[in-house]
């Protein structure tokens, strides 16, 4: 998947947004998830196990999963500089998959993306250990 891909524009004129300067946890693992979060500016950097393992920036989104699944956080978020996100709430997202078929259809894109790179991590790890 293309980085242009991992981009969702739908968020880039939203006027509900919070600024969080750099350094700011936004959410911890393990803490309960009941929203997800589009940059709309700035950059974050996504860790487990307190090893960095993704950095999203402008117009990328996380938190889907806990959101989805109604569970915890898979993964703690940082941001790297000042950061502007808007928040979306369960009601918010289901009322973007059904008024936008291709914001639906980008996620499922993103979703199988991070399940392959999680997956060959995965795999790496068990032929090195």
């Amino acid at each position: 998947m293309s980085s242009d891909s991992r981009k969702f524009g739908l968020f880039r004129n939203a006027m509900k947004t919070s600024v969080h300067p750099a350094g700011t946890t936004v959410f911890q693992e393990g803490d309960a998830g009941h929203s997800m979060f589009a940059i709309k500016r700035g950059k974050v950097a996504i860790v487990v196990g307190g090893h960095t393992v993704d950095v999203l920036s402008d117009e990328e989104i996380f938190g889907e999963m806990a959101l989805l699944e109604d569970t915890t956080r898979a993964a703690s978020v940082v941001t790297m500089e000042e950061t502007e996100l808007v928040e979306i709430d369960k009601a918010q997202f289901y009322l973007l998959v059904r008024q936008n078929p291709h914001f639906a259809l980008q996620l499922m894109q993103l979703l199988s993306e991070r399940l392959r790179r999680a997956d060959a991590l995965y795999r790496k790890s068990r032929t090195d250990a």
